[in-house]
């Protein structure tokens, strides 16, 4: 059904969601490019670099620490050619303060959010280089008790 290749990029993608999962920063690095280029919601530009991303990722944990994205199994996962896409039931619980975009530090809720969660996700020998991050943000905003 699947190549070689896209079979192994699945394989890839969905142990890099255990490294979410666990926030496991060392399998987390080994499955993106140093040049990595993620699209995060919200985000009126890209993350360049893993270096980035790998500090934005320990924000987010740090603010949800209990998150977690089911992935075995996903709800959709397939992969064509190089890329990999992926939709997966993702929840947590807002327990550490969030950095706004203008730098001001919003404090915890104490809320859950509840949503979908979408990577369509470019591989080149084994490794992310562009990584496009999707999820309804108003609605994880209203769920977590933040304004949209």
């Amino acid at each position: 059904m699947f190549t070689d290749v896209e079979q192994r990029n699945m394989e890839l993608m969905q142990t890099l969601d255990d490294a979410w999962n666990d926030q496991d920063v060392e399998v987390f690095r080994e499955r993106h490019k140093p040049g990595v280029v993620v699209h995060w919601p919200g985000k009126p530009e890209p993350t360049v670099g893993i270096e980035d991303h790998t500090e934005e990722s320990k924000e987010f944990w740090r603010t949800f620490p209990d998150q977690k994205l089911d992935n075995r199994p996903y709800r959709i996962f397939f992969a064509s050619g190089d890329w990999t896409c992926s939709i997966a039931r993702f929840r947590g619980t807002m327990e550490g303060p969030m950095i706004a975009p203008d730098g001001t530090e919003i404090p915890p809720t104490g809320k859950s959010f509840d949503i979908e969660f979408c990577t369509v996700a470019q591989w080149d020998d084994g490794q992310i280089v562009e990584e496009n991050l999707m999820y309804d943000l108003v609605t994880f905003m209203e769920q977590i008790g933040l304004e949209t």
